[in-house]
């Protein structure tokens, strides 16, 4: 019957499925409960923060930002960014998180984009030589 196409469209927009992002509150749960599972990472001097920030937001809105850093351990030798990365990289994808473009390795600094399109959340991931050697920075999309 050719009316269904048309029902499950009107369906999908009534219930808020047919790609409409959520609201700042619910973008900025979602995007702390995944930071809660990346601080689960051992690293010294770990600190953590979740933020509401508006710069770069249209009028009446603003974005949730979502910060992890840390040093990697003195005694974990070359190995550990890569050890790092690995463990960051299969949890993201346990998230289900998508890489985005990243830049290439540039003076010591190795950048990694995940993000989960369908609710705006952008994680992206510096590893560095100096300290803090790991910053982790996610944020939601302008909603209000």
């Amino acid at each position: 019957m050719l009316v269904t196409g048309p029902l499950v469209l009107l369906a999908l927009l009534a219930c808020g499925c047919g790609g409409a992002r959520p609201s700042l509150e619910e973008a900025t749960r979602l995007l702390r409960d995944d930071g809660a599972a990346l601080s689960r990472l051992a690293l010294p001097g770990k600190a953590v923060t979740l933020t509401r920030e508006t710069s770069g937001c249209p009028a009446g809105t603003a974005r949730g930002v979502y910060t992890l850093t840390g040093d990697l351990p003195q005694d974990s030798g070359a190995q550990a960014p890569a050890a790092v990365a690995s463990t960051l990289a299969a949890e993201f994808h346990r998230m289900g998180y998508q890489e985005g473009e990243s830049p290439q390795e540039r003076f010591g600094l190795n950048v990694s984009v995940v993000r989960k399109e369908s609710l705006g959340i952008v994680f992206t991931v510096a590893l560095r030589s100096e300290r803090p050697n790991v910053e982790i920075t996610g944020t939601t999309a302008c909603a209000s």
